[in-house]
């Protein structure tokens, strides 16, 4: 009986989510993420920065059978996907770089400068009451 549908040795996994894997390396002045998104453009993607939430996702569709065919074997995970990271507050959107080459998916985060410490000088009271006046 077994023998009658070869194809049913294989698993067909059904349902299955995409979720990219993904790298992060820190230099002195960058912090890289380097996430594999096979099979997905550009235009497949979205990328987003709030407060200190980057945020990339999108989705890999499973592509459509002919008529009469079925999965033997399905083992590529498929549907909308959503990573988001941990960056600094301070970072500026505009300093971030995206670039996709071959389905690879790197962002280079500019690390932002350190705030300086501020000297605050001691005054008078009568130089604070004119400050405020």
């Amino acid at each position: 009986m077994l023998w009658s549908d070869p194809f049913a040795l294989f698993p067909v996994a059904r349902g299955s989510a995409f979720l990219p894997p993904a790298d992060i390396t820190v230099s002195g002045g960058d912090l890289v993420l380097t996430l594999d998104l096979p099979g997905l453009t550009t235009d497949d993607i979205d990328i987003e920065l709030i407060d200190d939430a980057l945020t990339v996702r999108g989705a890999r569709k499973q592509p459509k059978l002919a008529d009469g065919t079925t999965w033997a074997l399905a083992e590529r995970a498929f549907g909308a996907f959503e990573r988001t990271f941990r960056v600094p507050r301070e970072v500026d959107p505009d300093s971030i770089a995206a670039t996709m080459e071959n389905g690879v998916l790197s962002l280079i985060v500019p690390k932002p400068e350190r705030p300086q410490p501020k000297r605050i000088a001691v005054g008078t009271q009568r130089e604070l009451e004119t400050t405020t006046a």
